[in-house]
């Protein structure tokens, strides 16, 4: 096991480059958003304290959620989640944290939001965060202090443009070869083809590589079942999921596929207060 995890932590750094060690990294949440390929920044639920947090201004109620991803059916690469928003008479108020790695390195990100809509079509949220990268024996910890802040534009009932940006201010990580943890920016839309049928797509944008877009479709086959499928280029995935309502309680529940390193099942549920 520890000859496979090598070896996968060694593709990863040549696939991903050297911030799966600088750390830093802005990870999306939320089944939902695994199953559509993680084209989520323009659709709003408790996930968007991760994905887009201008989301989080149309939520009615109060929310909790817990994620977990096991990230190519390895412990060492799991990665938790959990967010809590609270909508209040100036906005919504958002809680989140997630945990990625393991003793030997792990990254931590706590982050606080605010998300205000501005009438029926326009929603802005801003979130403020704090990051925590260790990694053993001579590399130690980082740790800084960074923001990201998106925009949800619902031009028509049917359609939703979103906005994201992480990290504009290129925070350091460290003296040391100038680390600095990822900009990263996602632009999206959601659109509902029938009352039935929507269709998700984004492009994301680290500036330290090539662009990735991503989409996702999903199919409300009852009420209480809905069935998901996502895609992403870079790198190049899959995936598939379900969705359970069950009163005030979401479950969610998905799997995305690497063509080199394999599967990654993720599973999440909501409750709604």
């Amino acid at each position: 096991m520890k000859f496979r995890f090598i070896i996968i932590l060694s593709g990863l750094l040549l696939m991903q480059g050297a911030e799966l060690i600088a750390g830093g990294e802005n990870r999306p949440a939320g089944s939902r958003s695994a199953a559509l390929g993680t084209a989520s920044v323009a659709l709003n639920d408790i996930w968007s304290a991760f994905n887009n947090q201008a989301g989080l201004a149309r939520l009615s109620d109060a929310s909790a959620a817990v994620y977990y991803e096991n990230r190519f059916l390895l412990k060492e690469l799991g990665y938790k989640a959990g967010a809590f928003a609270l909508p209040v008479k100036a906005g919504t108020i958002g809680l989140s944290f997630g945990h990625f790695g393991y003793s030997a390195y792990n990254e931590s990100k706590i982050g606080l939001a605010f998300a205000k809509a501005f009438g029926k079509h326009i929603a802005f949220g801003l979130q403020l965060d704090y990051n925590m990268a260790r990694l053993a024996e001579s590399y130690g910890n980082r740790n800084f202090i960074t923001f990201e802040a998106g925009v949800l534009a619902n031009i028509t009932p049917q359609l939703a443009i979103g906005a994201h940006i992480y990290n504009p201010v290129s925070a350091k990580l460290s003296e040391y070869n100038d680390e600095r943890a990822p900009v990263i920016f996602r632009l999206g839309a959601a659109y509902e083809i029938t009352p039935k049928f929507l269709l998700t797509a984004e492009t994301e944008k680290d500036i330290n590589h090539e662009a990735n877009f991503k989409a996702g479709i999903e199919y409300k086959l009852i009420p209480m079942l809905h069935l998901r499928g996502g895609i992403s280029t870079n790198p190049a995935s899959n995936a598939f999921g379900v969705g359970i309502f069950a009163g005030d309680f979401v479950i969610d529940i998905s799997t995305s596929y690497h063509y080199v390193l394999g599967f990654s099942p993720q599973a999440s549920i909501a409750y709604k207060f």
